[in-house]
């Protein structure tokens, strides 16, 4: 994923519209489509984690949906500090949404939050993923949704995919929305 030029832009709507432009201008058309699923299933959520925010793209949009909380995790918030964090602040302070930013790997206990929806979009390895669903899941009430699910590092890979099915089906979660085009993504909900 390219690293946007978001020196410009004053507010978290600004951001959201920018990074977007951005990443599927680099990556194609509906790289981002996984913003639209945040949107669809946040309309159900109170509140909102992320592991692997990075920029904070996802988080942007989580954020407009106005939830009562979000829940940030990243082993390395430079590039969100960078841009994101002074305008989050701020809007997250205007809007009454407890913002909850943590520097940390998402396999450390110190992530663990009780959550309504929660998105992966770390390391994409299913050994990695298959830790974050042991240590999170059980702390999700709603959604789980993952990004680069149908492509890895430019080539179809489906391996994220099968991850969280697999771990669905066993712990009471059903796949409900996929996206293929592009990298993909994954719903999960409750069954």
């Amino acid at each position: 994923m390219i690293n946007a030029e978001l020196g410009h832009v004053t507010t978290v709507e600004e951001f959201n519209t920018s990074i977007r432009e951005q990443q599927e201008k680099a990556h194609g058309a509906d790289y981002c489509a996984i913003h639209d699923a945040i949107t669809k299933y946040m309309a159900e959520c109170n509140s909102y984690m992320e592991l692997g925010t990075h920029q904070g793209g996802t988080a942007s949009v989580a954020m407009l949906c106005n939830p009562k909380r979000v829940c940030l995790i990243d082993i390395d918030m430079s590039r969100y500090n960078k841009f994101l964090a002074p305008i989050a602040t701020e809007y997250c302070q205007a809007n009454k949404i407890e913002l909850d930013v943590r520097n940390v790997s998402s396999h450390s206990l110190s992530s663990v939050n009780p959550t309504d929806m929660l998105v992966i979009d770390s390391y994409h390895h299913p050994a990695h993923m298959q830790q974050e669903l042991l240590i999170h899941g059980n702390s999700v009430s709603k959604f789980i949704l993952a990004h680069d699910t149908s492509v890895i590092n430019g080539k179809q890979d489906n391996s994220l995919f099968h991850c969280l099915k697999d771990w669905g089906e066993k712990n009471g979660w059903k796949v409900i929305e996929r996206g293929t085009t592009n990298v993909g993504y994954t719903v999960l909900g409750k069954k």
